[in-house]
């Protein structure tokens, strides 16, 4: 029969299981239900889960720059690393990665994430920011890290939620914006009560991980997580959560939303990012 490690985070849902330096932290600690990738919350638009995208008929063949789901938007991997001018945010393209659909092997080079986290990592406790996550291994640039996942939830909920926070609570919605001819899709992801790991990565003004919408199954991105430079075993993983607030503090009651930066950078902006539009 099958049994739930009581101090994997992951809930033996991960081919790597994620422990932490404390064992008592995951009973004081842990208060969401693990999810491995995205699952539809309130107000979600079903279509884009339900939707499946077209795959490729490569066959047995890798699939190479000929590939269907490749051709349209060039390469982004090469030898299971994202390529650095994507990473960079220099050439950013939309990247769909070989599905259920495509007739290509499992060890195509356009499947990357969806084969999950392969890197151990465990969840410690700082007095200043709270849980987060960090690697027990060196990650090498371009590596995929882990997903930042949980219920997609629409603009509205989302903006209901953010309201209902206290000044003492967390904050996990992230909304990425994502350019398109026909205007700007937003995605709204919010890990606080159903998520992965991903919730515990923290906010840094100088990250070591890069956030990067990805495509598999459907439209709904997964939103993943690359290390931006080598990163050694030890070192607290994260990344920029968006634009940091640059405003004064002192305007206009702006308070009563920003919270204090506990980064550490030296290019440190003082205050978390924060999304305007869901605090109208």
């Amino acid at each position: 029969m099958y049994s739930i490690d009581p101090l994997d985070w992951a809930e033996g849902l991960e081919s790597i299981a994620i422990y932490s330096n404390d064992p008592t932290l995951i009973q004081e600690m842990k208060t969401s239900k693990y999810v491995k990738t995205n699952i539809p919350g309130p107000g979600c638009d079903m279509d884009d889960f339900e939707t499946k995208i077209l795959g490729c008929q490569c066959g047995s063949e890798l699939c190479l720059a000929t590939c269907s789901c490749v051709s349209k938007y060039g390469k982004v991997y090469q030898e299971r690393k994202i390529i650095s001018s994507v990473i960079c945010c220099k050439n950013m393209v939309p990247i769909f990665e070989c599905n259920i659909l495509c007739t290509c092997p499992p060890d195509c080079q356009n499947r990357l994430i969806q084969k999950g986290i392969s890197i151990k990592m465990e969840v410690f406790y700082s007095e200043t920011k709270g849980l987060g996550l960090r690697t027990l291994e060196t990650i090498d640039q371009g590596t995929f890290v882990c997903e930042y996942a949980g219920e997609i939830i629409s603009f509205a909920e989302a903006k209901e939620r953010t309201k209902r926070q206290s000044e003492h609570d967390m904050n996990y919605v992230i909304t990425v914006k994502e350019h398109h001819r026909t205007g700007v899709i937003m995605t709204h992801v919010d890990p606080s009560t159903r998520g992965n790991i991903g919730r515990y990565v923290n906010h840094s003004c100088s990250p070591n991980l890069s956030m990067v919408p990805v495509r598999v199954n459907s439209m709904v991105p997964k939103l993943c997580l690359f290390a931006v430079k080598d990163i050694p075993p030890f070192t607290e993983l994260t990344f920029d959560y968006g634009h940091a607030s640059t405003i004064n503090s002192d305007d206009i009651g702006l308070t009563t939303f920003l919270k204090k930066c506990h980064c550490g950078a030296h290019v440190c902006k003082g205050y978390l990012p924060y999304e305007p539009l869901l605090y109208e």
